[in-house]
């Protein structure tokens, strides 16, 4: 039996919506530093000599001149493109595309923590996906999530993905969420934004005319203590991840 796809286009937030990211608040500083030294380690096996504290200083430096004509409540930088202007016009540095994907995806691996997918999500993907066009819409870095996205198996349910970094703009704005339609050339009516954080997912995306999903996460949930279930429009706990088919079935009725 062949399935056929609706016209509908779901967007997902990532991080404590697909992916749980376990950050131990004790070892962060010292898993980042670890991350740091294995990128510049292998800089120095390729013949690039520098360390790690010239590494940070060029990136501050770079941040600080990006966003000195952007506010940083609007744009979002790209670490990748900072990374590789450094390597190319301050280290002098020649480093391809892939290789520097590569150094970006270990320094991450070190420093992010524990990553793995919430229950009930790839089964949950996998199905969604024979009906709707799923799409990534999240406020990260493209050379962390895409390859994390691959890492963990879900990638392949996605036709398109749309990183904060890469469009240059913060999440909880309303040009986020416009971005997002013009990318996947739908009306917004057609399109629904599911995650966890109330003031990125929910509440901008709303504004620009999409439906809207909250998942609500024990582990985040506390930072929303002030919104009121009954005007939060559709939610559901993450434990109930698996129940998203039938919501989105309704959801497109009304």
């Amino acid at each position: 039996m062949t399935t056929t796809k609706t016209d509908k286009v779901v967007f997902f937030d990532c991080y404590q919506t697909l992916l749980d990211v376990r950050l131990d608040k004790e070892r962060q500083k010292v898993d980042e530093q670890m991350g740091w030294e294995k990128l510049v380690a292998l800089l120095n096996e390729r013949g690039i000599q520098v360390n790690v504290a010239t590494i940070l200083a060029l990136l501050e430096k770079r941040k600080a001149d990006f966003y000195s004509t952007r506010d940083k409540k609007l744009y979002h930088h790209s670490f990748y493109a900072l990374l590789g202007a450094i390597l190319k016009e301050d280290l002098h540095a020649e480093v391809s595309a892939d290789d520097l994907t590569v150094l970006i995806y270990e320094y991450r691996k070190i420093a992010r923590g524990s990553v793995q997918l919430y229950p009930k999500v790839a089964d949950t993907l996998a199905q969604l996906s024979q009906h709707y066009t799923l799409a990534i819409a999240s406020y990260t870095q493209n050379s962390f999530t895409q390859l994390e996205l691959r890492e963990l198996g879900i990638e392949q349910y996605f036709s398109y993905f749309i990183y904060s970094s890469e469009i240059g703009i913060r999440k909880e704005t309303l040009g986020f969420y416009e971005e997002c339609l013009r990318v996947v050339g739908k009306d917004a009516a057609d399109c629904v934004m599911i995650g966890d954080h109330y003031q990125e997912d929910i509440l901008p995306s709303r504004k620009a005319g999409l439906n809207a999903i909250w998942i609500r996460n024990p582990d985040t949930l506390s930072k929303f203590t002030d919104v009121v279930v009954a005007d939060a429009g559709d939610t559901i706990t993450l434990e109930n991840f698996d129940t998203l088919p039938a919501v989105l079935e309704q959801l497109f009725i009304k």
